[in-house]
């Protein structure tokens, strides 16, 4: 158990809604519902009743809300009594074809660090978070690898968003670590809308004269992930940062598919803000 939970629990308590609770505290919902699942399991006790509609409390549940909301008050007053300056609102965008995955382990980060701060993400066109963070509406964004003036904005290199095999953990394959990419021949293949890498993975399977079954279209990795689980199907797709324990994932033998995700900032007057989140995204990179 860690304050995470305690504030997910709280979150869910307050919203009863997943996804809204999920969104107000910045992670995607199957993280968020795995919080909880394990705060749910140190205690021993259910603390939800959920159906396909409503979300509510059981009596532990109704137990745990002031002693939660109580941990979450006397932690602020420690932070307060040793002047723990974490009160900073940071703006962050990120490009619409980027995987929210690649951008969330930082932000949950920083709001780990900064228990306080009020954090507010973005997701637009690159053009359009250029323009954002010329104009200061924005601190800094994620996108893709791209030519960028130099001289008017700074990039760090963030991560390598490498495509690998997803298959069923029962799947045939799953017994092998890798693969190679021929094998997708004439298997069921649930294809994702929003790859970045689309063009480049049909491209060389068109080359390679290599057919897939294409059995769906997915148009985020929550539901490719849902159609792997129930054995629907195979798929090309990055290591998400949240658990797939049904998912098994095998490096590709015989290709390399993948891009750089860079950050964006601006080159002149490095705000506050923009430092602390670096340091983040560069402790975790250790």
């Amino acid at each position: 158990m860690n304050l995470q939970h305690i504030k997910y629990f709280i979150a869910l308590a307050n919203t009863k809604n997943f996804t809204k609770a999920a969104e107000q505290v910045f992670v995607v919902q199957s993280t968020f519902s795995a919080g909880i699942k394990k705060l749910e399991s140190h205690l021993g006790v259910k603390l939800f009743e959920r159906d396909k509609r409503n979300v509510s409390l059981t009596s532990a549940g109704e137990i745990l809300l002031p002693k939660a909301m109580e941990i979450m008050n006397n932690w602020y007053s420690i932070e307060k009594t040793f002047e723990i300056q974490s009160s900073l609102e940071l703006r962050i965008g990120f490009v619409q074809n980027i995987d929210v995955n690649v951008v969330l382990p930082f932000i949950n980060e920083f709001k780990k660090q900064y228990i306080n701060s009020e954090v507010q993400i973005f997701e637009e066109k690159h053009d359009v978070l250029l323009n954002k963070l010329d104009t200061n509406e924005i601190h800094a964004f994620f996108t893709e690898e791209r030519k960028i003036d130099l001289e008017k904005y700074h990039i760090y290199d963030i991560a390598d968003e490498e495509l690998f095999f997803a298959v069923n953990y029962k799947h045939p394959f799953a017994k092998k670590k890798s693969i190679k990419l021929s094998a997708l021949e004439n298997q069921p293949f649930i294809e994702r809308s929003h790859c970045m890498l689309y063009n480049d993975v049909f491209s060389v399977l068109k080359e390679r004269n290599i057919q897939p079954k294409k059995v769906f279209t997915a148009h985020n990795n929550e539901t490719v992930g849902a159609l792997i689980t129930s054995d629907m199907g195979v798929t090309l797709m990055p290591k998400p940062f949240f658990e797939m324990p049904e998912v098994k994932f095998l490096k590709i033998e015989d290709a390399v598919l993948a891009r750089k995700i860079i950050l964006v900032t601006k080159s002149s007057g490095i705000l506050k803000e923009v430092k602390d989140f670096l340091r983040v995204i560069n402790s975790n990179d250790q």
